[in-house]
C-alpha cells in the first residue's frame, strides 16, 4: 500500500454521521444510508454503535428500520420525559 495515500478513519464517517444529525435532529437508518453512499451498511452501522457508546446518537427500532436520533441538550431531555430512550 502506498504510505501516501490516506484512507479515511473512523473519524470520517462518524463526523459526516453527526453533521447530517445536527442539521436533521432524527434520520431513518435508510435515509442515512442513501445521504452516505461510498459506505456500507456495515460501516454506518459499525460508526453509529460507537456514536451510540459516546452518548451522541441514540437506535430507536422502526417496523423495516431504524431512526437515528442526534443525542444532545434539550433532545436528550425530551427522549428520557417521553419514556423513549434506552439505555
Amino acid at each position: 500500500m502506498d504510505p501516501q495515500v490516506v484512507s479515511p478513519g473512523n473519524g470520517a464517517i462518524d463526523e459526516q454521521i453527526l453533521g447530517l444529525l445536527q442539521y436533521h435532529r432524527r434520520l431513518t437508518f435508510l435515509t442515512l444510508a442513501e445521504s452516505l453512499p461510498l459506505y456500507t451498511w456495515h460501516a454506518l452501522f459499525a460508526a453509529l454503535n460507537r456514536l451510540r457508546g459516546q452518548h451522541h446518537v441514540d437506535l430507536l427500532p422502526l417496523a423495516g428500520d431504524y431512526e437515528v436520533v442526534w443525542q444532545q441538550g434539550s433532545e436528550r431531555l425530551s427522549l428520557i420525559s417521553e419514556g423513549r430512550l434506552r439505555m
